[in-house]
């Protein structure tokens, strides 16, 4: 069950793809079982798992928040030239409350939709446009703010979105106010912090901005 939820958007494009990976925890063989059965040509690992859509009309069975509220941590999905981020972990109700100011709709296909599971998972979900792709291989780590390094992949894109979640996790929702300051009304009432001084420690916040298009 979903307390909250505002819906994506739709393309009506032909070719849609989406790549998952599992960062708290990785699945297991009944998981893994589960997640197969939803297509016939995904072949999900212990962290990833992609799916690729080529007809119109065809989706992932139940949609993709299914997937982020059981499995996985980290998604993202593109269809002709538009994107969906998702990023989910377990929260308390009152970090919910604090991420739901962040959620905002430009009608434009961008924005930022936040949904909170009975099971306290929430799922913050970015709609927006890339400029720079991130291709595999291009693996970047990043330091989290205690100096360690934290959990990444091959897949620049997936990399970057772990971080991200990474730092909403611990209350630093610069990455959110990026968001805002690329697509948002500037008429409206929320008034982020400037993003126009940040430090070293804040070098991920800087390559999503610039991913953004």
């Amino acid at each position: 069950m979903i307390l909250s939820e505002r819906q994506g958007f739709a393309s009506d494009h032909s070719s849609t793809s989406y790549e998952f990976m599992a960062v708290d925890k990785p699945l297991g063989q009944k998981e893994r079982a589960e997640v197969s059965k939803l297509s016939s040509r995904v072949n999900p690992t212990s962290r990833r798992a992609n799916f690729v859509y080529n007809v119109d009309g065809y989706d992932i069975p139940g949609g993709w928040e299914n997937l982020m509220a059981r499995y996985y941590d980290v998604m993202y999905r593109e269809d002709y030239g538009w994107w969906t981020l998702a990023m989910a972990f377990d929260a308390t109700p009152e970090q919910y409350e604090v991420l739901a100011e962040y959620a905002f709709d430009e009608g434009e296909e961008t924005g930022i939709e936040i949904a909170y599971h009975e099971d306290r998972r929430i799922i913050i979900t970015i709609n927006c446009v890339i400029e720079d792709y991130y291709e595999d291989g291009d693996e970047e780590d990043y330091d989290d703010e205690s100096g360690g390094n934290v959990f990444s992949t091959d897949n620049g894109l997936l990399n970057i979105l772990i971080q991200i979640r990474q730092q909403i996790m611990k209350g630093n929702y610069r990455a959110l106010d990026a968001v805002f300051v690329k697509y948002g009304d500037s008429e409206e009432e929320i008034s982020p912090p400037s993003l126009k001084n940040l430090g070293k420690d804040d070098r991920i916040i800087r390559d999503f901005i610039n991913m953004l298009g």
